[in-house]
């Protein structure tokens, strides 16, 4: 005998097993699903890494369509290993402006206070260091750089800061973080640093912007005194050297004219011993000669008994 609320004896035995068959199906969905969670895509900027129960089972893997095992199973991480990401050292930026932090202030070695600002830029060289070593990569990277800017404007003067050394402080500065980063074993590699201030606390400001430009009228006046010197040195040079060139010209002249002298006078003795009166007349002779060329000689030509004169210039 059959009540109201019992089944029917007779009822088709599909309607039995469509919850049955709706289970399933929900259950093949949820595996498909679980299945297709193991898909994921490496993008050409980045480096995919696959853990497997939070240890690593591949690196390095390739841009494209990839598949690891699925949910709680595998795990995988695609970090942007060509991005270049920028990071700022005693400063942060907002907007247009920039407020600077006290981290700026810097210790020279005699004493000084300096504010130094400096961007640098750097990115991940060593996907799984940069996921599984380093905790926060860009708050070591501003770290290290400061300690590295640190320890070198230590060692110096600040005239030599605010000078000369900005050019080796920001090479070095990169050199010494990248070579801390690698004893940490960050995976990162700085890229390039540029110092973008480095000046005197706002109260000293003018009184060092006085000092560095009186150095450089200092270094200017050097300048000028050495490329006066470097222009007056070699012509002071060569004008001795033609005065000695002339004196030693005159002094050969002088010495070939008086050896000549006494050997013409040596020859004019031997004569002079041989044919004395002869050889005086020839020289009085000569002596004339030599008088008479260099002036107006007059010649008075006067008949005996006549008292016209006759007067005859000879030019000589």
């Amino acid at each position: 005998m059959t009540t109201a609320n019992s089944p029917d004896r007779h009822s088709p035995p599909g309607r039995l097993r469509r919850p049955r068959y709706i289970a399933l199906l929900l259950v093949v969905a949820a595996l498909l699903v679980w299945a297709g969670s193991g898909f994921y895509t490496v993008a050409t900027d980045e480096q995919g890494v696959v853990t497997r129960f939070g240890r690593i089972c591949r690196r390095g893997v390739p841009p494209g369509l990839h598949y690891a095992l699925p949910w709680l199973i595998d795990r995988a991480y695609t970090p942007r290993t060509s991005d270049v990401k920028q990071i700022e050292v005693g400063f942060t930026t907002r907007g247009e402006k920039s407020s600077e932090r006290r981290r700026s202030d810097v210790l020279t070695g005699d004493e000084n206070i300096l504010k130094i600002m400096m961007v640098v830029q750097y990115k991940i060289s060593d996907p799984v260091a940069h996921l599984f070593v380093a905790e926060d990569p860009h708050w070591l990277v501003e770290r290290t750089v400061e300690s590295a800017i640190n320890r070198l404007v230590a060692a110096l003067e600040v005239d030599n800061v605010l000078t000369t050394a900005k050019d080796e402080i920001q090479v070095r500065a990169i050199e010494i973080a990248q070579e801390t980063l690698n004893a940490y074993q960050a995976g990162i590699a700085l890229l390039d640093g540029n110092l973008q201030v480095v000046d005197p606390p706002v109260p000293v400001m003018e009184a060092f912007k006085e000092v560095a430009s009186a150095k450089k009228d200092s270094e200017r006046t050097i300048d000028e005194a050495r490329e006066y010197a470097g222009r007056v040195i070699p012509e002071g040079r060569g004008a001795a050297q033609q005065r000695i060139s002339q004196a030693q010209g005159s002094y050969a002249d002088r010495v070939d004219r008086a050896k000549g002298d006494a050997n013409r006078f040596l020859s004019l003795l031997v004569e002079y011993r041989q044919a004395r009166q002869i050889t005086r007349t020839r020289l009085y002779v000569e002596t004339m000669e030599r008088i008479f060329s260099k002036m107006n000689v007059v010649v008075l030509d006067r008949a005996e008994g006549e008292a016209a004169t006759k007067v005859t210039i000879v030019n000589r």
